[in-house]
């Protein structure tokens, strides 16, 4: 007998159940890293999927917050930054899809990206960003963050 042992499907439900913070996506380069601010997140139920949209108001969601001076074409990579008693599924990029937003001048286009990195725009000035990181493995769920960054 195996007492206090979950039956198999009892201990994925355990697991689905996580409701903390999710990881914090970092965003940087060799030269620096910008300020990330979770606007929205939320893990799905078994009856319920998450749908977290783009982030709209960027301007009070990063203020305050430094913005990452890039070169044209500068290579910027993701990263994801675990807080202490966070799940180990939820440790790296590995079971993540994350889709990426450019605002600059009003403009929204979607960014291309390898799930790792992108390029910084050619053209100076600001973009703000809008990246929804979606959690594919164990544990299911989506957030929204901004960050922004001046291309010089």
């Amino acid at each position: 007998e195996n007492k206090g042992v979950p039956p198999p499907g009892e201990e994925s439900q355990e697991e689905s159940g996580y409701t903390g913070r999710p990881p914090t996506l970092g965003v940087h380069t060799n030269n620096g890293a910008a300020s990330t601010r979770r606007d929205k997140s939320c893990w799905e139920k078994p009856d319920e999927k998450c749908n977290v949209v783009h982030v709209e108001d960027f301007e009070s969601l990063l203020s305050g917050k430094s913005t990452l001076s890039v070169t044209p074409a500068e290579e910027i990579r993701f990263s994801q930054a675990t807080d202490p008693g966070m799940p180990n599924e939820l440790v790296g990029l590995h079971d993540t899809q994350i889709e990426l937003l450019q605002v600059y001048k009003g403009e929204n286009s979607q960014v291309e990206h390898n799930g790792k990195s992108f390029n910084a725009p050619e053209e100076p000035g600001r973009y703000y960003y809008s990246a929804i990181v979606k959690y594919t493995g164990a544990i299911k769920g989506e957030a929204s963050f901004a960050f922004a960054l001046i291309v010089k």
